[in-house]
C-alpha cells in the first residue's frame, strides 16, 4: 500500500472511533447496508479486482460483530419503522441473488440469529445478477475465459486489458482493477453494461445463482425475505420494464410466503430518480433501496431510501466502518 494510502487509512480508522466516541446520539436511527456476495475464501475474496463488491468469511463475521457492539442488526421492516431505541437498528441486503447466500451468509446469520433480506433479478430464471465491473473482472481474472473476454473488449471498441504473465495473483488482479476504473471514468454507464451483457459469461457464475428450493428454504429458516432486484439495464423508456418488474413480483408471490414490497436498485444514477419513483409506483412496490449513502430520515415517507454500499476494506475495520456510516449522519 502506497504511504498516501496508509497515512489515508490510519486517519479514517482513528476518525470513525473517535466519532463512535462523540456524544452525538444514535438514538432513533435506522440505516441499511447493501452487500452482494461473500466467499468461502478470505483471500480470494480480498483479491483488489474483488474488494468493492466481495467479503470474505473473515470479514464478513468481522463486520457482523463490529456491527452487533454498537448497533442493533434487525429486519427490514423494523428498520423502517420509527423507534426510540439508544442503539440504532441496522438491516442487511444483499444484492444478485449468488448462491454463497445459502452456503456462507446463511450459516453465520443463523448462528447469530440475525435477519437478512436478499433482492433476485429474476427467481425462476435462477440467474445471479453481477454488476458490469464484476463480470469484465471475472472474466478477465479466470483463465478459460480471458482470451475470449480480451479479444471482446478490443472488438467493442475498448482499450486492451491487462494480460496475465506468470501467475495469476494480486499484482495481475491490481492491474484488473486498475482496467476498470479507467473504464469507469471513460466510458459511458450503458455502454459496459451492453459489452458485459453480450460477454455471455455463464460458464463463470455457471451453478452459482440461488435456486427455487434454496429460496424457499431460506424463507423458511425465518431470518430471510426476499424482494425484487432491478438491473442498471431496465430503464423506463423501454415499455417492457414495468411488465417485468411485475413477472418478477409475481414469481416471487409464487416462491415466497411473504415476499418485501419492497425493491432494490442495483446501481447508482442509472435511473433517475423521478422515474425510478415513478417506475415502483407502477408496480405498487412502497419503496426502492438505493446505493447511495445515507441514513433513513425519521419519517419514512419517500419512495426512494439509502442504502450504505459495504466494501472490503469498510467490512475489515471496525474504525473505516463508522467513519463511513456515521461519516454520513447528516444526509
Amino acid at each position: 500500500m502506497p504511504r498516501l494510502d496508509r497515512t489515508q487509512d490510519v486517519v479514517q480508522r482513528l476518525r470513525g472511533h473517535w466519532r463512535l466516541n462523540l456524544s452525538e446520539p444514535l438514538w432513533g436511527r435506522s440505516a441499511i447496508l447493501a452487500l452482494r456476495r461473500v466467499l468461502d475464501d478470505e483471500a480470494e475474496a480480498r483479491l483488489p479486482h474483488r474488494a468493492d463488491w466481495c467479503l470474505g468469511p473473515d470479514s464478513f463475521q468481522q463486520l457482523l460483530e463490529s456491527l452487533s457492539d454498537s448497533a442493533q442488526i434487525v429486519s427490514l421492516e423494523s428498520a423502517l419503522q420509527l423507534h426510540h431505541d439508544q442503539l440504532p437498528r441496522i438491516a442487511l441486503t444483499f444484492d444478485g441473488g449468488w448462491r454463497d447466500t445459502l452456503k456462507q451468509v446463511s450459516p453465520t446469520l443463523e448462528r447469530m440469529a440475525l435477519p437478512a433480506n436478499v433482492f433476485l433479478p429474476c427467481p425462476i430464471a435462477q440467474r445471479a445478477w453481477s454488476s458490469w465491473h464484476e463480470a469484465l473482472g471475472e472474466a478477465l481474472w479466470h483463465e478459460d475465459t480471458a482470451e475470449r473476454a480480451a479479444r471482446h473488449l478490443v472488438e467493442s471498441g475498448l482499450p486492451v486489458p491487462p494480460a496475465c504473465i506468470g501467475r495469476r495473483d494480486e499484482h495481475y488482479s491490481q492491474a484488473i482493477k486498475t482496467y476498470i476504473d479507467e473504464l469507469d471514468q471513460s466510458y459511458k454507464p450503458a455502454m459496459l453494461h451492453g459489452v458485459a451483457a453480450t460477454l455471455n459469461a455463464d460458464a463463470i457464475v455457471s451453478g452459482e445463482s440461488l435456486d427455487a428450493f434454496s429460496i424457499r428454504r431460506l424463507e423458511q429458516c425465518g431470518l430471510f425475505r426476499f424482494g425484487s432486484l432491478i438491473p442498471p439495464r431496465f430503464t423506463t423508456r423501454d415499455a417492457g420494464t414495468l411488465a417485468r418488474l411485475r413477472e418478477s413480483q409475481h414469481q416471487l408471490a409464487i416462491l415466497c410466503r411473504h415476499p418485501l414490497p419492497i425493491a432494490a436498485d442495483a446501481d447508482v444514477g442509472t435511473i433517475a430518480d423521478d422515474d425510478l419513483a415513478r417506475l415502483a409506483t407502477g408496480a405498487g412496490i412502497e419503496h426502492v433501496l438505493t446505493r447511495r449513502a445515507g441514513w433513513l430520515e425519521p419519517s419514512v415517507d419517500t419512495v426512494l431510501l439509502p442504502r450504505f454500499v459495504i466494501t472490503q476494506p469498510v467490512a475489515n475495520s471496525p474504525g473505516r466502518l463508522f467513519d463511513w456510516l456515521l461519516g454520513n449522519l447528516n444526509s
